[in-house]
């Protein structure tokens, strides 16, 4: 039992920017072409640098930078920043828009030597600063929150390109991208998201869609995508709110999005299509805080990364205008 009510917490466990820059999606005031993807990568690659280094002056900030960890705004330098003791930047997944000028980077680092793991999203502005640093640390505390080893790769599609045909526009990848969360919100068995049959899922560096010895979350229940969803095995979340999708390639089909998953708990049990029972963990109102990424090919999702922990209750982003 204890097994599934970990499962539970795996999932359960927008697009509207701050006045001061451009909005998501649209033309950003940085000119195409004037920070390439290599360009936006090694923005991110040195925030990672200059924070393994736990000094902001390696890195170029603008004088006017939003930081925020976990949704909660703080002055860069503060948070993870003073309590770092390693972080890799060559170890991350990185996704990037040249439209808009926004760069994402996954992966882990240390805090006091615990492993710890990361997600962050960067704003590179005309002036070539960055303007705008949105964190998601998912720490070890003893909450019920999944996590793997730091061992886990990435998957090797985050840095291939895909072909004419299997590319898709912005507004079909960002509907993709939404169609997923609108198929975890209030998640009973209807899936609105197309998968590719082998889709997999890294969350805070664990698989939860392929099960092993030791799995300990939603893979152990059911393994794939569509086949969790399928079961209704996230039916505690009861809202995705305030989504927000900074990042579209569409030359390698990815999609970076945030949000809350808002877990009303109203209920202490609750069962699955199949009929098994589930039992939820936590039994008070709780919200996490995301970041994840889709590789969508075809249309379809073929693979997932996100970092996610708990946050109060109903908690707003500093980021977004509004509720979606």
């Amino acid at each position: 039992m204890l097994r599934h009510a970990l499962a539970a917490l795996t999932l359960g466990l927008a697009a509207a920017a701050p006045a001061a820059a451009q909005s998501y999606g649209k033309e950003s005031a940085l000119p195409r072409g004037d920070c390439d993807r290599a360009c936006l990568e090694s923005f991110a690659k040195s925030y990672v640098a200059a924070l393994n280094a736990k000094d902001p002056s390696q890195a170029d900030f603008s004088e006017d930078i939003k930081f925020t960890e976990n949704s909660v705004e703080m002055p860069i330098g503060k948070g993870l920043w003073a309590t770092v003791s390693a972080a890799a930047p060559d170890d991350g997944m990185i996704a990037s828009d040249t439209l808009t000028g926004n760069v994402a980077w996954f992966g882990h680092a240390y805090e006091h030597d615990k492993l710890v793991f990361l997600a962050i999203r960067l704003h590179v502005n005309k002036e070539h600063e960055i303007s705008e640093a949105e964190t998601v640390i998912a720490r070890i505390t003893g909450m019920p929150l999944i996590h793997g080893t730091g061992k886990e790769p990435h998957h090797p599609a985050w840095t291939e390109a895909l072909t004419e045909e299997q590319r898709r526009p912005r507004p079909r990848l960002r509907a993709v991208a939404d169609s997923y969360f609108n198929t975890v919100e209030f998640n009973n068995g209807q899936v609105f998201a197309d998968f590719k049959e082998d889709c997999s899922r890294l969350e805070n560096g664990i698989s939860t869609t392929a099960a092993t010895e030791n799995s300990n979350n939603s893979a152990s229940v059911a393994e794939g995508c569509e086949a969790q969803f399928k079961l209704g095995i996230y039916r505690i979340n009861k809202e995705l709110r305030e989504r927000r999708y900074p990042i579209i390639d569409e030359e390698r089909g990815i999609v970076v999005g945030m949000n809350f998953f808002d877990h009303a708990n109203t209920f202490d049990e609750y069962e699955l299509t199949d009929g098994r029972t589930m039992k939820t963990l936590l039994k008070w109102p709780n919200s996490l805080t995301i970041m994840e990424a889709f590789k969508i090919i075809d249309g379809e999702i073929y693979t997932i990364e996100a970092i996610f922990d708990y946050v109060p209750y109903g908690m707003h982003s500093p980021w977004a205008e509004g509720d979606k």
